[in-house]
């Protein structure tokens, strides 16, 4: 069976399993059956740039999303949630120390309207200038 248009090779559904076989596996299976998933169709240059975008979502799709490789993105979302919980955790630990430093001992003195200005400032800049950043670029999982 010879597919050369986007549309026939996008018609073509995998057998059950897929999901689960190895690239080599793929590779072969599509070998044994006499087919070949070109990277480019011969409809390319007819294809309007959204239709480009899902064929090529598509091969990816077909065949790049493998056991192995939905593992290795589960590694590297976890590596950079790690890390995100690690940054997120210093930056408050330093306004507790900053904040400790200012009610513990005598650095603001004995004012207890700069206390509560000074705590009030740095809550408020560390929200604007740090925390909501930081929830903005967490990491998401990957997408199964």
């Amino acid at each position: 069976m010879t597919l050369r248009t986007s549309r026939d090779l996008m018609a073509w559904q995998p057998p059950t399993g897929w999901r689960e076989l190895s690239s080599e596996q793929r590779h072969a299976y599509l070998e044994r059956h006499g087919m070949r998933i070109p990277l480019r169709p011969a409809d390319w240059e007819q294809m309007d740039h959204d239709r480009r975008m899902g064929y090529l979502s598509w091969h990816s799709r077909i065949l790049s999303d493998t056991p192995d490789a939905r593992a290795a993105k589960e590694r590297e979302y976890r590596k950079d949630l790690r890390a995100w919980n690690v940054l997120m955790g210093w930056w408050i630990l330093c306004l507790l120390v900053g904040l400790g430093i200012v009610w513990g001992t005598g650095a603001a003195g004995e004012g207890l309207g700069l206390r509560i200005g000074i705590t009030l400032f740095a809550g408020v800049g560390y929200t604007m200038a740090i925390l909501i950043p930081m929830l903005i670029s967490r990491p998401s999982p990957p997408r199964t």
